[in-house]
């Protein structure tokens, strides 16, 4: 079938079908790409820019292709580089091309000094990355790496020296209508724990009566953080708690309808909501389930001991490091506990090995996109829907793997 009629027959695909299309068709999108490479690698071992009157092959591509600069020298870069699990990934459609630039930028950055067979291993471990999660991610990933061999390149003694004389500097300054302005930094550790302190603090207010939003910016809303942390300081009675709690809701739903993941709960202001979002919230928010049986009589008014306690939120945290979704960056702090067997189907229970960090955007995946989780031997795997892989192989997510080598 031609082109135009495998596009006009588009509107006739299912869901499913739509989704393996697009699917196939990046994947033979990056092969041509890779083809692409290899024509200008050729152009460029023959010196077919200056042959042709261009400055180099870069400027040939502009020329010639209309491409924009950037496109076009990102071209040249992949075309030429030295690593080949990079191309063969890319030439297999398992990764795209800013994957590949991001994994050639950290690559080309490795100190003279990093054992071959190093190199090699660190580079399959950014291709592992690539292909599950988003180019910035790897980037990411890209930057600990850099960092790593840093550390690695100098003497124990100057990594102690670093430590015991961390960098962190503060400065302010009165203003002529009473205001202090400041500005600094801190060393990573301070940095980490300033932001644990004020990220909570600086969400959005929820919207007022009328639907509006907070009108904060996010500066602002940093302020105002900062501040309230000042004054928790000054008196001394307690810290900031990592996200705070919810507000408290009483839902009211049949047993039935709970276990079995199908039909509406009814909030304690009349408002109705599938049985989907309700399992999803009761992962960890503050909300007590009215569950009823069959004649309407109350079986169950909420379960404290359904959400994870702090110790094991800590738990979690060191053992899932953030949220397991394959692919996500997204650390500990940003994730909530969810219950990989509902926690209404084994008697209200929530153990630590029926538990899995996720965020809020990958949280939705799992009640309402079609993934599943299981757990084995305390390793997190998710299970795609049949649309991003036929077989449905588990997967890990090594977005918070370190690097393989450690600092000596």
């Amino acid at each position: 079938m031609a082109d135009t009629g495998q596009t006009s027959a588009a509107w006739q695909l299912s869901d499913e079908q739509l989704a393996t299309a697009l699917c196939a068709a990046e994947k033979s999108l990056r092969a041509a790409y890779a083809r692409h490479l290899d024509l200008v690698a050729e152009a460029e071992r023959r010196g077919l820019g200056r042959a042709s009157g261009c400055r180099d092959t870069a400027g040939f591509l502009v020329s010639a292709s209309r491409l924009s600069w950037d496109d076009a020298r990102t071209r040249v870069v992949l075309a030429t580089t030295e690593f080949t699990g990079v191309r063969a990934a890319l030439a297999a459609g398992d990764i795209s091309p800013d994957h590949a630039l991001e994994i050639v930028k950290v690559l080309r950055q490795a100190p003279a000094t990093l054992e071959v067979g190093r190199l090699a291993s660190d580079e399959v471990t950014l291709l592992e990355l690539a292909r599950q999660a988003i180019p910035s991610t790897v980037r990411k990933a890209g930057q600990r790496l850099l960092a790593y061999w840093d550390l690695e390149g100098k003497e124990p003694a100057a990594r102690e020296q670093e430590l015991a004389r961390p960098r962190r500097e503060f400065r302010y300054c009165w203003t002529r209508d009473g205001r202090m302005k400041f500005s600094g930094e801190f060393d990573a550790e301070t940095g980490h724990l300033a932001e644990d302190l004020f990220v909570p603090l600086a969400k959005p207010d929820p919207a007022d009566e009328h639907g509006n939003p907070d009108p904060r910016t996010l500066s602002q809303r940093q302020g105002d953080a900062v501040a309230a942390i000042f004054d928790l300081a000054a008196r001394a009675d307690g810290l900031p708690v990592k996200a705070g709690e919810r507000a408290v809701a009483t839902v009211t739903i049949a047993y039935k309808d709970l276990l079995r993941d199908s039909g509406l709960a009814t909030l304690d202001d009349g408002r109705a909501v599938p049985v989907s979002q309700l399992r999803r919230w009761l992962c960890d928010a503050k909300i007590y389930p009215a569950v009823l049986g069959g004649e309407g009589q109350v079986l169950d008014l909420g379960r404290s001991a359904r959400t994870a306690t702090p110790a094991q939120r800590r738990a979690l945290a060191i053992r899932d490091r953030g949220c397991t979704r394959p692919g996500c960056p997204r650390g500990p702090k940003w994730t909530t506990p969810h219950h990989v067997i509902f926690w209404a189907t084994q008697g209200g229970k929530t153990n630590i090995n029926d538990l899995a960090l996720v965020c809020e955007r990958c949280h939705q995946l799992i009640h309402h996109g079609g993934w599943d989780i299981q757990i084995h031997h305390g390793t997190v795997y998710w299970i795609p829907p049949a649309w991003v892989d036929p077989q449905r192989r588990p997967i890990r997510n090594t977005a918070h793997d370190p690097p393989q080598h450690q600092a000596a």
